[in-house]
Order: structure tokens, then C-alpha cells, then sequence
């Protein structure tokens, strides 16, 4: 029993520390996306939208994070863009269409 709990804390705390480094990653890829496109980054932070298993290269065990971020073009409007995660990678960056 004790074991168990011990197993499933361990695993709590890796699945915490592994979704902020990502968090991390996502928050630089957006900062560097809008700096790229002439975009303000507003709020200067992402968060975490869906969390799911998935396979990596190798067709190892791995998570895919989605992130949103919110951003704008003149200051007046706020639109919402995304980060996709595959594991530690990002796999895709995503804004919405210019209107």
C-alpha cells in the first residue's frame, strides 16, 4: 500500500516538473512566433488547453500538450493562438486567420 502511494507521488511530481519545462518551451516558441510576425504576446504566458498520451519518434510513450496564448496585431484586439508538443518537441505553432 504504502509502495503504491509512494509510486503514484513519484509519478504526480515527474508529470508536474514535466509540464512546466514544457510550459517553458511553449511561453519562448510563442514570444518568438509573435516577435517574428510583429505580434504582441499579451499576458506574456501560455496555458495548458489539453493534455493527452501519445507515441514519439521510436514509438516510445510520450504526452501531446496543446497550449494557447493570446495576442494582437494593433493592440485593440486579442486573438488566440496555439503551441502543439509532441513530448518535448513542438511540432506545430498555429495563429488565427488574418481577417
Amino acid at each position: 500500500m504504502t509502495l503504491t502511494v509512494l509510486i503514484l507521488l513519484a509519478l504526480l511530481v515527474w508529470l508536474w516538473q514535466d509540464t512546466q519545462q514544457a510550459r517553458e518551451r511553449a511561453i519562448l516558441t510563442a514570444r518568438r512566433t509573435c516577435h517574428d510576425q510583429r505580434l504582441q504576446l499579451l499576458d506574456g504566458t501560455v496555458s495548458l488547453q489539453r493534455l493527452r498520451p501519445s507515441r514519439c519518434n521510436g514509438g516510445r510513450f510520450c504526452l501531446r500538450r496543446t497550449f494557447v496564448f493570446e495576442y494582437s496585431a494593433s493592440g485593440d484586439d486579442r486573438q488566440q493562438g496555439f503551441v502543439l508538443m509532441n513530448g518535448p518537441t513542438v511540432t506545430m505553432v498555429g495563429l488565427a486567420p488574418e481577417t
